[in-house]
């Protein structure tokens, strides 16, 4: 199996941007993505992030990234070789997949990269998800991960509208959504990414690959996203 590369975060904590570090080594699957103020753009402090944010071009339509949706997690390794030929996936690279779910499916193979909430992170994740996630409607809160309005495949989602208090429903679905620690994995501390501590991060994504990241790309990158969502 072409291993993968599963970036775990909790959702808002800036997977795809490491995603997108991660694309630049010659060991992974390239993006292709356009110039750097373009994909900047694509991160958004809205409820547009869930349409617009940079992903891969290799969509994998049968398995589902986001907390609370299974689809894909149950498919036999055969199967997952089946579709990934299908795909002409199975060389090339490793594919770099952004991964919000509190599990790893059976059949992963491949390298973690998890993405920690520490203590001082939380306030700026609590802010930043509640600019992203929720959308506030006389019914109530519009969860726009899981709301046939704002999903990128309605055919697959219904309205989903919450009657917690927004405070509430922040904190309940930050509990639920942060994974454990494993010991397989590598990690990057939420907080060195709030506070731009870009070589600790490249150190650690290189380790991953195992080959050099495009440094000072992902460099200026990750300087003008930081201005971008902050």
């Amino acid at each position: 199996m072409n291993n993968f590369i599963f970036v775990q975060y909790t959702a808002g904590a800036c997977g795809k941007a490491i995603g997108v570090c991660l694309q630049t080594a010659s060991t992974v699957k390239s993006w292709q993505l356009p110039a750097i103020s373009t994909i900047v753009k694509m991160h958004t402090n809205d409820h547009r992030h869930v349409r617009s944010e940079p992903d891969p071009s290799y969509k994998l339509r049968w398995l589902a990234r986001t907390h609370g949706i299974k689809r894909g997690d149950d498919l036999s390794r055969e199967k997952v070789l089946q579709l990934l030929a299908e795909e002409n996936l199975l060389d090339g690279g490793q594919l770099v997949i952004p991964w919000t779910k509190r599990d790893i499916p059976h059949w992963f193979s491949g390298k973690i990269v998890q993405i920690n909430n520490d203590r001082n992170s939380i306030a700026w994740l609590r802010k930043r998800r509640k600019k992203l996630f929720y959308v506030p409607s006389k019914e109530g809160i519009i969860e726009v991960r899981y709301d046939s309005r704002y999903h990128t495949r309605p055919d697959r989602n219904d309205r989903c509208v919450n009657t917690m208090s927004l405070e509430d429903l922040v904190t309940m679905q930050i509990n639920e959504e942060t994974y454990p620690i494993r010991q397989d994995a590598y990690h990057i501390v939420l907080s060195d990414i709030i506070e731009c501590k870009w070589s600790t991060i490249l150190d650690t994504l290189e380790k991953v690959v195992e080959s050099p990241l495009d440094r000072s790309w992902c460099i200026e990158y990750l300087t003008a996203w930081h201005k971008q969502i902050n």
